[in-house]
């Protein structure tokens, strides 16, 4: 495999998952449309067929310099929107944080099992909402989602500070009771 095709393998991904983060469907949906090979067949000439999200680990991406950019882009964006927004902006069309991927909650299983080696590490955060708000996940021993800021920590330690990593290991460290 060429370096293009790699290349170009890793974007569609991408652009695959940023469509899917605009679907807004329940989780009991998500599986259905997911375990059908029949729908989805049937969709694979459709437009729709992109809007559905990656099967399998490739939703999770390490949390990473070029990512932590890119939601400091979209933090940017947003306040620009709000100070050229309309005031007569209401809380219904705000957008809220989907709750099957609250803090504390286990990972739904339309997302599978994550790789060993992706436990307990930043990730790039699954959620829509908090795209635009500087966090990352860190998915825990039985698949917990914990949700960390992305700002420095005592305006001193990044998130991809040694020791600040080695704090959060420890903190999600699950101990022998």
């Amino acid at each position: 495999m060429s370096f293009f095709d790699l290349w170009s393998r890793t974007k569609e991904r991408g652009a695959l998952v940023r469509r899917a983060n605009q679907l807004r469907l329940n989780p009991s949906q998500l599986t259905l449309l997911l375990g059908d090979n029949q729908i989805r067949a049937a969709l694979q000439d459709d437009s729709m067929v992109s809007l559905l999200p990656p099967v399998g680990t490739e939703v999770f991406r390490h949390f990473t310099t070029a990512s932590q950019e890119v939601q400091q882009q979209h933090v940017a964006e947003a306040k620009e929107r709000k100070t050229w927004k309309d005031k007569r902006v209401t809380e219904k069309n705000l957008p809220k944080p989907a709750a099957h991927l609250e803090t504390g909650k286990s990972l739904p299983l339309i997302y599978g099992d994550p790789p060993p080696q992706l436990l307990n590490t930043p990730l790039e955060d699954l959620d829509p909402f908090y795209q635009s708000r500087k966090t990352f996940v860190v998915l825990s021993k039985g698949n917990i989602i914990n949700r960390f800021s992305a700002d420095s920590s005592c305006y001193l330690l990044s998130p991809f500070n040694p020791l600040r990593t080695l704090a959060i290991k420890t903190l999600l460290h699950p101990y022998p009771l």
